[in-house]
């Protein structure tokens, strides 16, 4: 027996049990304060935080509603646990051992890789978001994003040993913790849970209905738990919006009508909440249909990975960066405002080669035009171009067609892994393929050549990557906003890698005697965050870092006074090489170019932005919008009405109901095509 006798180490366990459940509380609380001060700046205010609680007034009433939610949570998973282990009769101390230490583990991780994550991106950060940059496969998702599997995987470990020490150690004086449990008791049950259940809810739609309470408790894992658990039971329709979302439901029983529903033409109903009903006329005509198909040039197409469009005339410790580039642009044109769409490899890709953000509605793809135009088409390509299922969307991998990609030379792969994701050829692979292909080629009959360089993808750097311009590149775990400076040596050493390839390309062409015939484009499929604004990467925020792109071009003269999107750079691209250019085409400063973050039919952000840089951007989480130029945040509602800003509203959300209206209209197709297809095999 126990040298404490048989009197019990607790005189209450109901006792045992609150301080359990005030512990983990306690921890999550600080913790995640912590975490969201390091982050967003929340209690002093800091760069591109729109809200800030300054006040002791602000930071009282969020801490308080914090830590009630956290309460509510932490004390509703307690209230289960000792209820479920009383009625095992499990010892209380052992029972209180567990949930402390599983609460404090779970919670340690689960915001460890939080905001590990937020580290990197920003608040638009979601599934996805995470999905569309792994290319839309689960498993290249999750290839893409647990480098640090190894670490969590370590500590995981630790904490099971600690877990097995430490309930060793409590076993040694539960056997003398005696005290009856009755758990929850009945005072509990009637005066404690009806109040908080109500309380709670009055908090959430407190909460959700304004925004500067909102900003921060929806940062708050508990607030996000409760109040997407609260959302669920709202939403009876079903369409993914209830009472407790914001924007809520405007009609909870109709399914069809929810904030960013897809809006019918003409029908007297606003279904997306956004703009009134959406008008239909017609698709605009195909402007390669208006082309003569006809072969003159020789064309290389050439797709830099996640590079800026800031590239030209850089220097770094006093050597140039892009020097190849910047002189092909100095003899040639470069076009000053050209964007991606979505800042994803895989959409851009699709975007660029298939000409439309819908699936290819009433658009000849690029590369059937150019065959049809006499061209023979080449691929050669640093990445997998099954990566998103790109090489058979746009046609890459066609009969008649030359494919070679990161697949087509595995023994030459820059990492050990072979997941589609990480699949990558080094520029010098690149380049030799390129240089045995094309010295094999018939130039007499016309050439289209797409060249994809890998260089300044994440993390920026890769084992034999040269040091052209750096003495060494950062390793993937130094990468924190503290060695900004660092990344950015690495970032831009890797473009000049790109450079040096370009270059040897051209004059791999000029040595074959063909490239005076040679059409040559350089674009990028998106830009790069290198926490220049905060942030890091691309595909989570609409800016210049990360959505405008370089477009060189090495013929001069070309004057273009519009935005140009990658859906617009297939018909500048044939135009040039053809000779049909005409400038007229190209002198609309209003033209806007659509951009999304999320997906077409379920965007967190959709933004216009015109020639000049000038963007309009709406937020469908927060229903406000953004004004660029005025650099200033609105609510729909009160911008709606103001008669200057309302015409580019309407522009945006009329742009982005005409294409989601195409791609409706293109998958309606695709479906009627598939059941006449059957129909007549039977």
């Amino acid at each position: 027996m126990s040298k404490f006798g048989k009197q019990s180490l607790w005189s209450s366990t109901t006792k045992l049990h609150l301080t359990s459940v005030l512990i983990v509380v306690c921890f999550l609380q600080i913790l995640e304060l912590l975490l969201l001060q390091r982050k967003y700046d929340l209690f002093t205010g800091g760069f591109l935080q729109p809200y800030s609680y300054l006040s002791w007034t602000d930071r009282v009433s969020f801490i308080g509603l914090g830590l009630w939610m956290d309460l509510v949570f932490i004390g509703t998973l307690g209230t289960a646990w000792f209820w479920f282990t009383n009625r095992r009769v499990t010892r209380p101390l052992v029972a209180a051992y567990f949930f402390v230490f599983s609460g404090l583990s779970i919670i340690g991780i689960w915001l460890a890789v939080k905001f590990k994550i937020l580290a990197y991106f920003n608040d638009t950060i979601n599934f996805l978001i995470v999905q569309n940059l792994g290319g839309g496969n689960i498993v290249d998702v999750l290839a893409y994003i647990t480098n640090e599997a190894t670490m969590y995987g370590i500590t995981i470990v630790s904490l099971s040993a600690l877990f097995w020490i430490g309930l060793h150690i409590v076993r040694q004086v539960a056997d003398v913790d005696m005290a009856e449990s009755k758990f929850p008791m009945n005072w509990l049950k009637v005066w404690v849970v009806a109040p908080t259940v109500i309380l709670t809810v009055a908090i959430v739609w407190l909460v959700n209905s304004d925004f500067s309470l909102r900003y921060g408790l929806e940062k708050k894992s508990s607030y996000e738990f409760i109040s997407n658990m609260l959302n669920q039971l709202t939403d009876i329709d079903r369409d993914g919006y209830g009472l407790f979302t914001f924007p809520p439901d405007p009609l909870p029983l109709d399914p069809v009508i929810y904030p960013g529903a897809l809006d019918l033409p003409d029908n007297g109903i606003d279904e997306d909440g956004y703009g009134g009903d959406f008008h239909w006329t017609s698709s605009e005509p195909d402007p390669l249909t208006q082309l003569i198909p006809k072969a003159k040039k020789n064309i290389l197409l050439v797709v830099l990975e996640s590079t800026r469009s800031d590239l030209l005339g850089v220097t770094l410790n006093n050597k140039p960066v892009t020097p190849n580039l910047t002189a092909l642009a100095n003899q040639g044109s470069s076009i000053d405002y050209s964007y991606s769409h979505t800042g994803y490899t895989v959409t851009s890709l699709t975007a660029l080669f298939n000409r439309s953000l819908s699936s290819g509605y009433r658009r000849i793809a690029l590369a059937d035009f150019l065959q049809q135009s006499g061209y023979s088409l080449s691929f050669i390509s640093g990445q997998d171009e099954s990566f998103g299922d790109v090489a058979t969307t746009t046609g890459m991998n066609a009969p008649g067609r030359y494919l070679f990609d990161a697949r087509s030379a595995l023994q030459d792969r820059v990492y050990p892994s072979k997941d589609s994701g990480s699949l990558r050829l080094s520029e010098e692979r690149v380049l030799q393929e390129f240089k045995s292909h094309t010295s094999k080629m018939n130039w007499d009959n016309p050439q289209f050549i797409y060249t994809n360089l890998q260089a300044a993808h994440f993390p920026y750097s890769h084992p034999g990557m040269p040091a052209l311009i750096i003495d060494q590149p950062i390793p993937r775990s130094k990468i924190t906003v503290e060695n900004q400076s660092w990344l950015e040596s690495t970032y831009w050493n890797a473009v000049a890698v790109a450079d040096r390839t370009v270059g040897s390309m051209i004059m791999h062409l000029k040595e074959l005697g063909v490239y005076e015939q040679t059409l040559v484009m350089i674009v990028a499929d998106h830009g790069e965050s290198l926490f220049d604004d905060s942030f890091l990467g691309h595909g989570h925020a609409l800016n210049q870092s990360q959505t405008r792109i370089p477009l060189i071009i090495n013929q001069p003269g070309i004057d273009i006074h519009t935005a140009v999107g990658q859906i617009d750079i297939a018909n500048l691209l044939v135009q040039l090489a053809t000779g049909q250019f005409n400038e007229a085409d190209w002198n609309n400063k209003e033209k806007p170019v659509l951009q999304i973050v999320g997906s077409l039919d379920n965007p967190q952000l959709i933004g216009i932005v015109s020639y000049g840089e000038i963007r309009t951007i709406l937020d469908l989480r927060t229903r406000r919008v953004y004004f660029s130029d005025l650099d200033h945040w609105d609510e729909f509602d009160l911008a709606w009405k103001n008669p200057t800003l309302k015409p580019r509203i309407q522009t945006l959300i009329e742009l982005w109901e005409r294409t989601r209206w195409e791609d409706y209209l293109s998958g309606e197709s695709t479906k009627n095509q598939q059941l006449n297809s059957k129909h007549n095999n039977h």
